[in-house]
């Protein structure tokens, strides 16, 4: 399969209580489960209550087309988890903007772990999608949401799901 991730970048491998224990290659995080690496995430509100999803680029290595929230990626040797989300924000949507810290948690998918950190913003755009990382981006509320994702027109990935139950979302 065809992925403009790089294989070979380095992610922060930990222990369950968020320890650094070392460092791994992004191919072998999400090949072995054993393996918790940290995540970063955004959630992003306009000022009428609806959230930004963003469809993944076809070219990614992991859920390509799939839709999740806003901001996603991972965190890289010598970022904090806030770092890694102020990059992602400029990387994917070609913005800045002030991020607060949400939640943090594990969670486990078939082929690998990682240590989530979530956070929110508020931002109406206008955004600059980076075409290798996202297809596109919508606003949509709660209540379609709800709709679309019921009745399968919206594909979420397995952790977009999981925080938009913890915004209170789906």
């Amino acid at each position: 399969m065809y992925t403009t991730d790089d294989q070979q970048e380095l992610f922060i491998v930990v222990d369950t209580r968020d320890r650094i224990i070392g460092y791994r290659t992004r191919y072998d995080c999400h090949h072995d489960r054993r393996l918790i690496h940290r995540g970063a995430n955004l959630v992003i509100f306009d000022d009428q209550g609806r959230m930004l999803l963003q469809k993944r680029s076809m070219t990614k290595d992991i859920r390509p087309g799939y839709w999740q929230n806003a901001v996603g990626g991972h965190v890289t040797k010598g970022e904090s988890y806030k770092k890694a989300i102020q990059r992602e924000l400029e990387e994917e949507l070609g913005i800045k903007a002030s991020v607060r810290f949400y939640n943090k948690f594990l969670f486990t998918y078939a082929n690998e772990t990682e240590m989530e950190a979530v956070y929110t913003a508020k931002c109406n755009g206008p955004f600059h999608p980076n075409q290798t990382e996202v297809d596109q981006v919508m606003f949509i509320s709660k209540d379609e949401l709800q709709r679309n994702h019921s009745s399968g027109t919206v594909k979420l990935t397995e952790l977009a799901e999981h925080i938009f139950k913890l915004v209170g979302y789906l």
